[in-house]
């Protein structure tokens, strides 16, 4: 088994290279190497087509321009179409090793690919994911009917699916908001913290309540508000969304306390 990460390139929500984002002391793509590393027998690193740069580990270049993810999966069966290549997006901060261990745990060979479920919408998450050798020709075929959806392809698999041990282990990171949250966790651990959430419009309707009272610990109301996207499966992003703290609104990054009165809205009809 090899390991490709795909380093996301220039993110125009997070305004700067994601791989390169420092988090504790070591970019996100260190991170994400260190722990596959010990798992499999090389890891590489997906790149652009003509992307001239040094990196610290092997790059595999696309074999076109902007093919898409799916185009770093197709760059690594022409480097070696009898390996067994493992999918790792390196936006995914959460990653612990035992996720990856588990995933390759479970890997079942006679199947084309073995992924987690997206907790959020219980859809196989194709970005980081085991992708077998017999995932190769159908990857082709998809791609000669000009299709680049990943999670279409993975849809269209052969597949053994999983769970992952934490619900927020698929989070990618987006936003910078995110990356305060992240930030803020490091700097001062999980904190539990006993909140009261009101939801209102289409999110009291999607949580079934118009309040309720948690146990989180989250930093912020980023962090927050992807526990209980998580947790009732809200269809809405929260760049969509207006917090208030004790009925005055207030930044995604506002630091959570205890006791606190936390509102979600959505966009109201009318305006």
């Amino acid at each position: 088994m090899k390991a490709l990460i795909l380093s996301g390139g220039k993110s125009s929500r997070m305004g700067q290279d994601k791989a390169s984002l420092v988090i504790s002391g070591s970019s996100l793509l260190d991170q994400i190497s260190a722990l596959l590393k010990p798992l499999v027998s090389e890891v590489f690193l997906s790149v652009a087509h003509d992307d001239q740069q040094e990196y610290p580990m092997t790059p595999i270049a696309d074999l076109e321009p902007q093919p898409g993810p799916l185009g770093g999966l197709q760059a690594a069966f022409a480097e070696d179409a009898n390996a067994t290549w493992f999918l790792v997006a390196v936006d995914l901060p959460r990653l612990k090793t035992e996720d990856l261990r588990a995933l390759i745990d479970q890997h079942d060979p006679s199947k084309d690919a073995t992924c987690f479920l997206n907790p959020l919408d219980q859809h196989p998450e194709p970005l980081c994911a085991i992708y077998s050798p017999s995932a190769a020709v159908k990857l082709e075929s998809f791609l000669n009917e000009n299709q680049r959806c990943a999670r279409r392809f993975l849809a269209t698999l052969n597949r053994r699916e999983c769970r992952t041990l934490d619900p927020q282990t698929l989070l990618n990171l987006n936003r910078p908001e995110q990356l305060v949250e992240l930030e803020a966790l490091n700097q001062c651990g999980s904190n539990k913290k006993e909140v009261t959430v009101e939801y209102f419009a289409k999110l009291s309707q999607e949580a079934q309540t118009h309040c309720e009272t948690l146990q989180t610990t989250a930093a912020t109301l980023t962090g927050l508000w992807e526990e209980v996207r998580l947790k009732h499966g809200f269809t809405l992003d929260f760049s969509h969304i207006k917090p208030a703290i004790n009925n005055e609104f207030a930044q995604w990054t506002s630091p959570l306390e205890s006791g606190q009165l936390i509102a979600f809205m959505p966009p109201f009809a009318g305006g």
